[in-house]
């Protein structure tokens, strides 16, 4: 049995394998493999163990029966203004022989939970527009479209939309 289990410090190499191999996997023509190179496991390591030691964000990880952690999510304050947002789901990963288990409905709503308790009510998340796998589970999971927009990242522009919850209780 799969177990969602709040993250600690020690888990940021594990997590940083999973979000490059993940963002490997999802973005692969969607996005320059130059850009998906730069984001190594080293890089990611180095900043998870910065993310995870602040404090600043609920993180959560599902760990497979042997413990190793192949998904995680991550809920914060909202980062940007998102009218009638307060709350932001900062990023859900899955490995991709992980997916289609129910994690990542599971990791969602434990970071839901964990954001509520901390008095927020809602919370958006950001997608790239070509990404329809993620669109389709984020629609089945009852977000709505919030906003469009067009990001730049490497010099690189790409569409992105906004998803969201207006009441985390129905999450």
């Amino acid at each position: 049995m799969t177990t969602i289990r709040g993250a600690t410090p020690d888990d940021a190499a594990a997590i940083a394998i999973v979000q490059v191999r993940t963002w490997h996997a999802a973005y692969a023509g969607l996005l320059p493999q130059e850009h998906l190179d730069r984001r190594t496991v080293e890089l990611r390591t180095a900043q998870w163990s910065g993310r995870l030691q602040s404090g600043e964000e609920e993180v959560f990880v599902a760990c497979d029966p042997r413990g190793t952690v192949v998904a995680f999510a991550t809920g914060l304050a909202s980062s940007e203004p998102v009218d009638g947002f307060d709350g932001e789901i900062g990023a859900i990963y899955v490995l991709p022989e992980a997916q289609g288990q129910g994690l990542g409905k599971r990791l969602l709503r434990a970071v839901g939970a964990a954001l509520q308790a901390e008095g927020f009510q809602s919370a958006w998340l950001r997608v790239l527009s070509d990404n329809t796998p993620a669109r389709r589970f984020y629609e089945k999971l009852g977000a709505e479209i919030v906003c469009e927009t067009t990001e730049e990242i490497d010099g690189f522009a790409y569409r992105e939309h906004f998803y969201g919850w207006r009441d985390l209780s129905k999450l």
